[in-house]
């Protein structure tokens, strides 16, 4: 299951908040143009929205306060992956990056 750190949770939280997003909302993850059975790992673009609930289907991961909403789609995408930020030098952009766990393949041990 997608790891969500806790820079990351931090990011969401804010971003949450700052959207003035009822209490339970969170970041939900989606790949929409790919079903599950057909998911190549490489290059699939994913989709992020502030929502106030998971859809009925989806996975929550929790970090702190924060919540991560993780459609079917997305979910064998994300299974063994961490959710983590980037921030700009001026601390005025958050890129959210999506990396392997560490002891997975591609990630130094």
């Amino acid at each position: 299951m997608l790891m969500v750190t806790e820079n990351a949770g931090q990011a969401i939280e804010s971003i949450v908040a700052n959207a003035e997003m009822p209490d339970g909302s969170g970041l939900r993850i989606d790949a929409p143009d790919q079903p599950p059975a057909t998911l190549d790992r490489s290059g699939v673009p994913l989709q992020l929205e502030v929502t106030s609930q998971p859809a009925e289907q989806d996975q929550v991961v929790s970090e702190g306060g924060a919540k991560v909403f993780i459609a079917p789609s997305a979910a064998p995408i994300l299974d063994d992956k961490v959710l983590d930020v980037q921030v700009s030098e001026d601390r005025e952009r958050v890129q959210f990056v999506i990396g392997p766990q560490q002891g997975q393949p591609g990630e130094p041990g």
